[in-house]
């Protein structure tokens, strides 16, 4: 991890980065983006690439939030999952949690089951579909 405080331009650079027209660039910036997962800044622009038009960048900022961000990543991909339950897209996010958690890489339903009553409405659907998938509900 690369501390933030000892260098700000480095995330700054990042969240610049995350927004660049070009598609390389911006998928590039999401693992820049990674190195500062314990800053607000660096969260809630890989929340916010969780909608990207690329799907590219959608897995990839919710594969960055699972490894790295904690419960608090997972709450985020879970509940963007909810919300958008009825957008074809978000099944690839979907898709990537569950590879994450069959692979042991990331023990989603592991880490969620203890805190489950405290997911959003649409986090709570997000937690049943991961289930659905993995075959455990």
């Amino acid at each position: 991890m690369i501390d933030s405080e000892s260098n700000p331009s480095a995330l700054e650079f990042a969240l610049s980065n995350s927004r660049s027209p070009d598609g390389l660039t911006r998928d590039a910036a999401i693992y820049e983006l990674a190195n500062f997962v314990q800053e607000g800044s660096a969260v809630r622009r890989l929340h916010e690439m969780l909608d990207d038009e690329i799907v590219t960048m959608q897995v990839d900022a919710a594969d960055v939030l699972a490894r790295l961000g904690g419960v608090k990543g997972l709450f985020i991909v879970l509940d963007e999952i909810g919300r958008r339950r009825d957008d074809p897209d978000a099944d690839y996010i979907a898709n990537r949690l569950y590879e994450l958690d069959a692979s042991g890489d990331v023990e989603i339903l592991e880490i969620i089951e203890p805190v489950v009553g405290q997911l959003s409405g649409n986090g709570a659907v997000g937690f049943r579909q991961l289930k659905m998938l993995r075959g455990r509900e």
